[in-house]
């Protein structure tokens, strides 16, 4: 019976990734104790960022997705976690960074240039058991090479493992069953004659409620004000 059983457990994580198996009481505990947050209206629709899942952002250009992916990172440093930034597009801003709130001691950047070496970072980063957030940063400029569909053969390391996977992206999976947070930028402020900052709305796709989540960033990250959930608004007036 032992020696089945230990098989069966071989089989599904040689399938679905390692540490797919746990007892239903150790996946609770993990569950309840090890997620982290935002600090934004954010966490109300997602329930916080757990560690061993996978979401994605997705939204076309600057809609928000980039700065909550800022402040998961800080929300992953609490108590001296580390986090790792996968950046193909070479987007990653550390300024930005500093003001959202990250140690730029603990994230580490890696400029992956081709789709292969997407897939061997984020791997690599969720099986290390180092980190606790891993950040897979699509950008426009790298939407011409992958997709985020491309990253399936990653998925199965995320389930189980110390690390969280955050894709950030322009468009949504197409084929993967991946949860997603779609943003969408609602204004542009503007202050003589310059943009210094924008509004913007997030939801999560498929959600029934359609409940969405409000705020407003400055430029360079400045500040973020948490505007709210719909719902809190709606209960304000």
């Amino acid at each position: 019976m032992a020696i089945a059983l230990t098989e069966a457990i071989s089989r599904l994580e040689g399938r679905f990734g390692a540490r797919t198996v746990v007892t239903a009481t150790a996946a609770d505990d993990r569950a309840r104790t090890r997620r982290f947050a935002t600090g934004t209206s954010f966490d109300r629709l997602s329930g916080g960022i757990e560690p061993g899942s996978a979401i994605a952002l997705a939204g076309e250009g600057t809609c928000g997705k980039g700065t909550i992916a800022l402040r998961a990172v800080a929300g992953a440093q609490q108590d001296g976690g580390m986090a790792l930034w996968v950046d193909p597009s070479c987007s990653f801003d550390p300024l930005a960074a500093q003001r959202a709130g990250v140690d730029l001691a603990r994230v580490l950047v890696v400029r992956a240039r081709t789709n292969e070496a997407v897939l061997v970072a984020a791997g690599a980063g969720l099986r290390s058991e180092g980190f606790r957030l891993v950040v897979v940063d699509l950008g426009p400029a790298f939407a011409a090479c992958a997709s985020i569909d491309d990253l399936a053969p990653v998925l199965p390391q995320a389930r189980g493992a110390t690390a969280a996977l955050l894709v950030v992206t322009d468009a949504p999976a197409r084929r993967l069953a991946l949860p997603t947070f779609r943003f969408e930028r609602v204004a542009w402020e503007q202050r003589h004659g310059r943009t210094s900052g924008w509004a913007f709305a997030v939801r999560k796709v498929g959600d029934a409620r359609d409940e969405r989540a409000v705020l407003h960033a400055s430029s360079l990250g400045r500040r973020i004000v948490d505007i709210g959930t719909r719902a809190a608004l709606r209960e304000a007036v």
